[in-house]
């Protein structure tokens, strides 16, 4: 019964389906069902090559979607590891040992200034708005600076 519906259906219902997975993978946020669309695909395409059964076709399918996904698990696990040092989403953290100009002055320890096109919170020493300052460190969202001497 299972195994006429399989014969009837023919190889590019595999690719198809592949296609069908692939698709899903672009929706939905995960990595399984690219591994089980590949998987589909490469069955369809050694099915439309090589006479296979529908057993050795769900045989397949199911071994090399369990390689592919242990595989893509382990590739995207050392990629996922050496994220941690990307700078996205931390790009205050460049600013350390740069110089600005102050655009409005540090008063009670607390000023702005300019860093490309944003303005950031500083906190320092109190100083005139058009004195160099130099980041030092960055504390969440504000920029912790010196006063740079006059030369």
């Amino acid at each position: 019964m299972i195994g006429d519906g399989f014969t009837t259906i023919g190889e590019w219902w595999w690719v198809i389906g592949g296609l069908v997975l692939l698709g899903l993978e672009i929706l939905l946020p995960s990595t399984y069902f690219l591994w089980f669309g590949v998987s589909a695909i490469v069955v369809g395409a050694l099915s439309i090559v090589v006479d296979l059964t529908w057993q050795v076709q769900v045989l397949i399918f199911i071994a090399l979607a369990i390689v592919l996904v242990i595989v893509g698990r382990r590739f995207f696990a050392k990629r996922r590891a050496g994220e941690s040092d990307s700078p996205i989403n931390r790009r205050s953290e460049g600013f350390i040992g740069q110089t600005f100009v102050l655009m409005e002055p540090i008063v009670n320890g607390s000023g702005r200034i300019r860093a490309g096109d944003t303005t950031w919170r500083v906190t320092g020493p109190d100083a005139a708005s058009g004195r160099h300052v130099r980041v030092v460190a960055v504390d969440g969202p504000m920029l912790k600076v010196e006063i740079v001497p006059e030369a």
